[in-house]
């Protein structure tokens, strides 16, 4: 008996140090682009992901096709009004990262993203003005594989809204 109590015990240890560090966790595992380790994460999301990630799908009669966003017209999506959602645009996809705002809004770690093209600040990982722009024309293979990953996360975490046009 004493044996299994033992056991049990461990395995509540584990079991609470898990639950403990879980967010943690999973957000490094969406961060390398890993979904959730479990083998049902396929049943309960749908099975598998399409192989485009992403990528613009054919449009479906009664469903809008994405909008179409302007540098210009995405500056208003800043966070500033709070009746606007706030919005970024990170490879030619504008994403709405309002559920983040905690993040993303006004005076926050990365509000300076908000209403703006950062795909090269957020591929770099970096919080400079001077990166907050599309050019990625300088990127080495390395650096377009992790912005690859990058996009792939925002394009999962956040609803993809629009298109970013000239």
């Amino acid at each position: 008996m004493a044996k299994s109590s033992v056991a049990l015990m461990a395995l509540a240890l584990v079991v609470a140090v898990l639950a403990f560090a879980w967010p943690s966790i999973e957000q490094q595992l969406i961060a390398q682009g890993v979904g959730c380790p479990w083998p049902f994460n396929a049943l309960l999301h749908n099975v598998h992901k399409p192989a485009n990630h992403g990528a613009a799908q054919p449009v479906t009669p009664g469903i809008s096709p994405l909008k179409a966003y302007t540098l210009e017209e995405l500056k208003k999506y800043d966070g500033t009004d709070k009746d606007l959602p706030i919005l970024l645009a990170i490879g030619g996809k504008v994403v709405d990262v309002t559920s983040g705002a905690k993040f993303y809004g006004v005076g926050k770690t990365y509000s300076q993203f908000a209403g703006t093209a950062c795909t090269r600040a957020l591929g770099l990982s970096s919080l400079e003005k001077k990166d907050i722009n599309d050019d990625v024309s300088d990127f080495t293979e390395t650096q377009l594989r992790e912005l690859e990953e990058t996009k792939l996360f925002y394009y999962e975490k956040y609803p993809v809204v629009g298109q970013l046009v000239n």
